[in-house]
């Protein structure tokens, strides 16, 4: 009972922060659209994925490292595994940043964006290494399964910094300082808040991580991760830098709200699978494959249920949803309701690349997301000449499906988890007919502004799939999980019993 509602009370933290800070950085592109313009929104998605991709270099996989071997370790080995993983990441982001800011002039021409993405690719050369550490000192507390500190940097101060940097710095100087200041001042803001609690959490300060030796087991250990988190990240952002290697950036702009949009379905499996990572590292620790499997598909069931109906809004609805944007946004609708299924795909099927990286599989893992960025740019290559936005939305739907079919086999042969579980019946027989109700919404409303249609849409919607959720009734550890985290439920339950 232990495991269900220490995931369910940190994993509805994170989910909280995750909702926020998606709704933040869904602020910011909503912002930027309308007061910068297309262009300069995809200027900024190009910017991301450079930015990300150098996050994840400098990381090196050392972020699932800290995940594994502190929650296996005590006292002044873990401290010193944490400064050794923090020495190395710092290190890495110095030189990562170095070689944006000295290629930042090639990077801008090739993805044809000229001088105000060499401007704001230099910002991030700056910014890189205090990114990074914000992140290192987020997954130690990870690692203590405490997800507090995590969520409230990276999820409320960074994008909210960065929508608060932008509007100021659009009046008060203009687009370029609107694009290139908030990459700096996001990331300084949220370090100086984090490090006081990273202190006084582990003991560590300046002089330990200056002195911390390489961990040769941790390095083994992050080595192969690196190159499944470069794959995935570089999965993640390929669709926005061949569009921009393709086309141009204002196609990038028009691409980023229906891509970024979609990818709020994220949101749960990140949160979830934050917490659920050191508990399965402990579970395969101690050759606990029942702990394993009972986590996987409890996780599973609580996402699924969660990003139905949010699904459901995007996939039944995408011109309306995209229509926040302005005016030639909509164009994105195709892409967006194909994205919405791969992201759906995702956030189901996802946190198998998780329990394959917690559980010994991190080479396989490696392979899979390999093999998936192979064929998401040949895919791009073939399909975004030809069909443009849609092109690149196609094609992350292709890859995914398949991606999810291989996920499935090998968790089946290796840890004896079902491809599908039973208790899922509910949230998606739920869903069908929430979505059924949404529809006759749509056709039978007389004509109205789009947001009032969404809006009438998701009410509708939601309270139909959740009085249905309601009378299929939850499973027990799931209620036994509500009450011991709300124990005034079980009060009035008590009170009204005769």
């Amino acid at each position: 009972m232990k495991r269900e509602v220490t995931i369910a009370r940190e994993g509805g933290i994170a989910m909280a922060g995750f909702v926020f800070g998606q709704l933040l950085r869904f602020g910011y592109n909503l912002a930027a659209a309308r007061l910068l313009g297309a262009e300069a929104l995809g200027t900024y998605a190009l910017v991301v994925a450079v930015m990300q991709v150098g996050e994840t270099v400098a990381v090196g996989g050392l972020d699932a490292g800290l995940l594994r071997f502190v929650s296996q370790r005590e006292g002044e080995e873990r401290r010193q595994i944490i400064a050794s993983a923090i020495k190395r990441t710092l290190l890495a982001a110095l030189l990562s940043g170095l070689l944006i800011a000295l290629f930042s002039g090639q990077l801008a021409s090739l993805l044809h964006g000229g001088g105000l993405l060499r401007l704001t690719l230099l910002s991030v050369a700056v910014a890189l290494p205090l990114s990074v550490m914000t992140l290192m000192a987020g997954f130690a507390f990870q690692a203590h399964q405490r997800l507090l500190p995590k969520v409230v940097a990276s999820q409320i101060i960074v994008p909210g910094i960065f929508l608060l940097a932008m509007l100021f710095a659009r009046y008060a100087s203009g687009v370029e300082a609107a694009l290139a200041v908030p990459f700096v001042i996001a990331p300084l803001v949220a370090l100086g808040w984090i490090l006081p609690g990273f202190r006084r959490m582990s003991g560590i300060g300046l002089n330990d991580v200056l002195r911390a030796g390489s961990n040769r087991e941790l390095n083994r250990f992050a080595l192969p991760l690196l190159a499944v988190s470069l794959f995935s990240i570089l999965s993640h952002w390929i669709d926005v830098v061949m569009l921009g290697l393709l086309t141009d950036v204002g196609t990038v702009g028009l691409y980023q709200p229906a891509a970024r949009t979609a990818g709020l379905l994220r949101s749960t499996l990140l949160a979830f699978a934050g917490i659920a990572a050191p508990m399965i590292a402990g579970y395969h620790r101690w050759q606990d494959y029942d702990g394993i499997r009972a986590t996987y598909g409890m996780v599973n069931r609580w996402i699924v249920t969660i990003v139905m109906v949010p699904f459901l809004l995007l996939a039944l609805f995408p011109g309306e949803v995209l229509s926040v944007f302005g005016k030639g946004f909509g164009e994105g609708s195709t892409a967006l309701l194909l994205l919405a299924v791969s992201s759906l795909l995702l956030a189901w099927f996802g946190l198998g690349n998780t329990v394959l990286a917690m559980c010994g599989g991190e080479r396989l893992s490696m392979m899979n997301q390999a093999g998936a960025l192979v064929l998401q740019a040949l895919l791009h290559w073939l399909l975004i000449p030809r069909f443009g936005l849609n092109g690149a939305a196609l094609s992350m739907l292709v890859v995914m499906v398949l991606l999810t079919l291989v996920r499935m086999i090998e968790l089946r042969s290796l840890l004896g988890i079902p491809f599908f579980s039973g208790k899922l019946w509910k949230p998606l027989a739920a869903g069908f007919a929430a979505g059924a109700v949404m529809l006759a919404v749509r056709h039978a409303a007389p004509p109205m502004p789009p947001l009032v249609l969404l809006a009438l849409a998701g009410v509708t919607g939601g309270v139909a799939y959740a009085l249905l959720i309601r009378a299929f009734r939850l499973e027990p550890e799931e209620m036994e999980v509500i009450l011991k985290l709300m124990p005034f439920l079980k009060r009035q339950s008590e009170n009204e019993t005769p």
